[in-house]
């Protein structure tokens, strides 16, 4: 039976392999930090886009990013109602930048995303809030987010406080979770909302402007096709699009046109270049102290390719060892940070595997560079 060298050389002291393992968890657990940064943006910034149920999504011509304001007239919605295929025409308000919002707390201020949707539209995935939606015919109610930010001072049912300077009563609660811009939401009637923000009232007294329509699609009606039809037949300043196609809009926002997205891409990188000098000072210790044995095996006739198998092996074993207690320890940081953000921190499936090939092509790198040093060992000068 073959001896398993290169895990007995891993394994042989146990101090080293501790040390070594750490090190390589360290490296796991800053990649695998940075794409949990990068996918909580990205995921964070969309959530509240996967609860809208909508088979189409109509917003402004000029609209390129979800809390960048830019509505549309309504009117759009009902000459969009008058297409054929479609079954209704909905709309959603935003408001962002008046959204000041008075802690419960300590009655201090902060800016979160007010929502305000008609109480008897159907437009919420969610079952525990499109339950809770009739509650908002009461004046000046809403519901509240429990997952915003802790700064800002949570609410709950029954508790009022301040919105733009108006009172507003909490009759209901929901968990959607913050993203980079907003630190809590709140979702409130049409009505409310034009309570809140007098400046929609000034400009538009019938609340007109519209920042997204939710369109749902009539019974055998392709969704493609009527996309096409909408965007030819409605004006200019408005285009459709599927709700993944608005979502695609938004990631592909933060992943590429902002620099957010590059920087958790570079820390990412610097994550596996660290880990390639953490696991190239290894494997390079290991093998200088092994200098002997390794002279011995190529005096008695074991080959280059052996020799090279059997580095190479120990490097792959070290990214597996190493790989497990930081995937632990990025969940327990996930668990963590989620909790004090209000952020989508998320262990994906996906994105451990990437992690998990990164580890491992990190040490065959650095298992590429070590091999040199056993194959120009010369049992002469060794002895």
């Amino acid at each position: 039976m073959a001896v398993p060298l290169a895990w007995r050389n891993l394994t042989a002291d146990k101090r080293r392999l501790a040390v070594s393992t750490l090190g390589i968890a360290f490296a796991v657990l800053l990649m695998l930090m940075q794409l949990g940064f990068r996918n909580a943006l990205v995921d964070s910034q969309v959530e509240i886009l996967r609860w809208f149920k909508a088979d189409i999504v109509l917003v402004s011509a000029a609209k390129y990013q979800l809390n960048v304001m830019q509505p549309f007239p309504r009117r759009r919605l009902y000459q969009a109602a008058a297409v054929e295929g479609v079954a209704s025409a909905r709309p959603v308000y935003l408001a962002l930048q008046e959204a000041l919002w008075k802690s419960p707390e300590d009655r201090s201020t902060h800016r979160i995303r007010v929502v305000g949707v008609h109480p008897d539209d159907d437009i919420f995935h969610e079952k525990q809030l499109a339950d809770q939606l009739q509650a908002l015919w009461q004046p000046d109610a809403a519901l509240i987010d429990t997952d915003c930010r802790h700064h800002i001072g949570r609410a709950f049912t029954g508790d009022s406080t301040e919105v733009a300077k108006r009172k507003i009563h909490v009759v209901g609660e929901f968990k959607l979770g913050t993203d980079f811009l907003v630190d809590g939401s709140a979702i409130v009637s049409d009505r409310t909302f034009l309570n809140l923000f007098p400046g929609y009232r000034a400009a538009d007294p019938l609340l007109n402007r519209v920042e997204i329509g939710l369109i749902q699609v009539a019974a055998e009606t392709s969704i493609s096709e009527l996309v096409i039809r909408l965007n030819n037949e409605l004006p200019k300043d408005v285009r459709a699009m599927t709700r993944s196609q608005f979502i695609g809009i938004e990631r592909n926002f933060w992943m590429n046109e902002s620099p957010v997205g590059l920087v958790f891409n570079l820390g990412t990188l610097v994550g596996f270049i660290v880990g390639t000098v953490i696991c190239s000072q290894i494997l390079f210790t290991d093998i200088s102290e092994k200098m002997p044995q390794y002279a011995t095996l190529k005096a008695i006739g074991y080959t280059n390719q052996y020799l090279r198998r059997v580095v190479m092996q120990q490097a792959t074993f070290l990214a597996l060892v190493g790989f497990l207690p930081g995937v632990a320890a990025s969940w327990c940081g996930y668990r963590l940070i989620a909790y004090l953000t209000g952020l989508l921190m998320r262990l994906q499936v996906g994105v451990a595997a990437t992690v998990l090939l990164l580890t491992i092509g990190m040490c065959l790198v650095s298992g590429w560079f070590a091999v040199r040093t056993v194959l120009a060992a010369d049992p002469a000068d060794v002895f």
